[in-house]
């Protein structure tokens, strides 16, 4: 029995056409959101940036909030991919180095880009109660790989076992308000200096 067709616009099929204008509207989001911010982004902004009609916004998303969630989903996708496969890979060193593996790949990933580091640490704060619990399961998410480290560390021995998630939400905190000011420094200190700074504080509230 012969396939039904997959009907084609100029080479591509209408799913990929969808496909095409949903990624369009998310580097518009990260572009607006990241440089003039969520609250100055109206989505007739954001469908002239993406070069989309308002009419087929609304065939992806619900409104402008949908969009900065799905945004910030993609920074916490990335992150929690980099920084897990940080602590996998250094699975039975010692628990600095595992530290400073997982440290070193979490800020990398969130400075690499300013505008997504705004996205997360400034737009997405207090926005809405949908985006606060986005918000507050992520950090939940890496306070959990905190305890797993300290947990693991601690059953072998080399550090004393204690409160691993107030020392998650200690160092999270710290990074919240590093970064925000690193953020809107000018001149910016460099990035490999504040990396290294929140590395030292990671691995002297875990084992200190």
């Amino acid at each position: 029995m012969r396939e039904p067709s997959v009907r084609r616009y100029s080479g591509r099929s209408v799913e990929e056409w969808k496909a095409a204008r949903r990624e369009r509207l998310l580097a518009a989001a990260v572009e607006l959101f990241g440089t003039e911010g969520y609250p100055a982004t109206s989505v007739e902004r954001l469908c002239t940036q993406a070069k989309v009609s308002t009419r087929h916004f609304y065939h992806e998303f619900q409104n402008k909030e949908a969009v900065l969630l799905a945004v910030h989903a993609q920074v916490i996708e990335l992150t929690v991919r980099n920084t897990g496969d940080a602590i996998r890979q250094t699975v039975g060193r010692p628990v600095k180095e595992r530290i400073t593996a997982a440290v070193d790949s979490y800020l990398k990933t969130i400075m690499a880009d300013l505008r997504r580091a705004r996205i997360s640490f400034v737009e997405v704060v207090g926005t809405s109660p949908a985006v606060e619990e986005q918000r507050i399961a992520f950090r939940d998410l890496l306070i959990a790989g905190v305890r797993d480290l300290g947990d693991s560390a601690a059953a072998k021995g080399e550090i004393e076992r204690r409160d691993f998630r107030f020392v998650g939400l200690s160092f999270f905190g710290a990074v919240n308000a590093v970064i925000y000011d690193w953020m809107l420094a000018d001149p910016r200190p460099p990035e490999q200096k504040v990396q290294k700074s929140l590395q030292e504080l990671a691995i002297q509230l875990m084992t200190s």
